[in-house]
């Protein structure tokens, strides 16, 4: 070992005599001259080295590469925002908004702070498309259970009784197979209301009607009456067709 020690001093200096005479032929100025130019000279350009950085909001050591985006002849490019997790979502939902409820009316009848909204155990009958060609609907009643307000994802949940049987469904606000919404009976009515109308319930979420299905038995009757009624509202309206022809 201590061989090895008393020999690494010696060959650095053979090393350093070998380059010596080169050194000294080429002499003082020649390198001073290659240094200068050597330093003048511009860095090549990496081609792989970020063109423009900006912090990383999670990270103090994580650089972020600005890519530059060049939109086709006649596009618009998507505008900018200060941040990626801002307005890309905010976007998405008022464009899916715009085309699946362009009058805002579904909008209004779940939104918390809408006049119109309905409230939570109503009777509402539900008609959706069976296909994506809309050449038939089907129609589904029952008490409105729950409301899921989640942007575009929102969504209500009715509940009804089929053959003794309870059955619940959930539909989305914003599906293209919603066709129509109707509410046969709001329930709004105050605790000393003696007109027989549904009473206000205290509960956003009606979970506890899955437990009693009781309270729930009368909508069929409800929606036959509903039914009738509009049978008979079409049959008035085409005898005074027919009277005036």
């Amino acid at each position: 070992m201590s061989r090895a020690r008393s020999s690494l001093p010696t060959l650095m200096r053979a090393l350093a005599l070998r380059d010596a005479p080169t050194a000294a032929a080429a002499g003082p100025s020649c390198a001073r001259r290659a240094l200068s130019a050597s330093a003048k000279a511009p860095a090549a350009a990496d081609p792989l080295a970020p063109t423009q950085t900006q912090p990383y909001p999670f990270s103090s050591s994580a650089i972020v590469r600005q890519v530059g985006l060049i939109a086709p002849d006649g596009i618009t490019p998507a505008p900018t925002v200060k941040s990626p997790l801002r307005g890309t979502m905010a976007r998405l939902t008022a464009e899916l908004r715009t085309q699946y409820d362009s009058t805002g009316r579904i909008s209004q009848m779940f939104s918390r702070r809408s006049a119109a909204r309905i409230p939570p155990g109503s009777v509402l009958i539900v008609e959706t498309w069976t296909s994506a060609a809309r050449t038939g609907f089907s129609t589904f009643s029952g008490v409105l259970v729950a409301v899921r307000r989640r942007g575009v994802a929102s969504a209500f949940v009715l509940r009804t009784l089929v053959q003794k049987l309870g059955v619940e469904v959930r539909f989305a606000m914003y599906s293209p197979l919603l066709k129509d919404i109707k509410v046969l009976s709001r329930a709004d009515a105050g605790k000393d209301d003696k007109t027989g109308r549904l009473r206000r319930t205290r509960r956003a979420k009606l979970y506890y009607l899955r437990h009693d299905d009781r309270k729930i038995a009368g909508i069929s009757r409800v929606v036959a009456q509903m039914r009738q009624r509009e049978e008979r509202e079409r049959q008035e309206a085409a005898n005074k067709r027919g009277g005036r022809k």
